[in-house]
């Protein structure tokens, strides 16, 4: 099957995304409708991983916010490393969309055009409620087991959290510093010394001009 998918495609290779689904169908016509349920999966994939994005947008912003506001140095840790694992996973979705979910759509999409190009589908029978729904379980099924093995590829693993703060969680920490040290700066300014301040600069003494003597103070 995929030679003959070869040869309809004008001999260009296969990507490994969609070999798995030429492999297992029995014709041209199984094969566009594997790839189209491909397709709509990974689509739905991704809308629910952009989804997850947004949440996890939220959750980090309150966490900064809370962490700004806290005084206990163990809290103030406990809170950078859990914005590093949020921002870590942020880093995986991303990752996922753009190199797994975009890239295979696009490439789902190329393969779907070409051979509806190729087969003259208005002469072919549509197949059946059922015949579809096993199509789609198959499909499914492929897609996971590629899943599984570019996650293996990409060597996606868990470390242990180290007992004290790493660069990233001390980066963390200095965004919380940086927001108190503003609010300090305020707190120490009174509203008497923010009127002086505003005040000050009329009450400098202006030096006198080259041509003019300098003005003596009344007795």
């Amino acid at each position: 099957m995929l030679e003959r998918i070869k040869q309809i495609l004008g001999g260009k290779e296969i990507p490994e995304e969609v070999q798995p689904l030429y492999a297992g169908a029995r014709d041209e016509r199984e094969a566009l409708i594997l790839l189209k349920e491909a397709r709509r999966r990974d689509e739905s994939r991704r809308r629910r991983s952009i989804q997850d994005l947004e949440i996890l947008d939220r959750m980090e912003e309150q966490l900064l916010n809370e962490g700004k506001l806290e005084t206990q140095e163990s809290r103030k840790l406990l809170l950078a490393r859990r914005i590093k694992e949020i921002r870590w996973k942020q880093q995986e979705i991303n990752h996922r969309v753009e190199n797994i979910y975009n890239k295979r759509i696009r490439i789902f999409n190329e393969h779907v055009l070409s051979l509806e190009t190729v087969l003259e589908l208005s002469s072919e029978a549509i197949p059946n409620r059922k015949t579809l729904e096993e199509m789609a379980v198959r499909a499914k099924q492929m897609l996971e087991e590629l899943d599984k093995t570019k996650d293996l590829a990409e060597g996606i693993a868990m470390t242990a959290e180290p007992p004290s703060a790493d660069a990233e969680e001390r980066e963390i920490l200095k965004e919380f510093e940086a927001h108190v040290d503003r609010e300090i700066e305020k707190e120490e300014l009174s509203p008497e010394d923010l009127t002086n301040t505003s005040m000050r600069p009329r009450d400098r003494e202006v030096p006198p001009a080259d041509d003019e003597e300098p003005r003596k103070e009344l007795e």
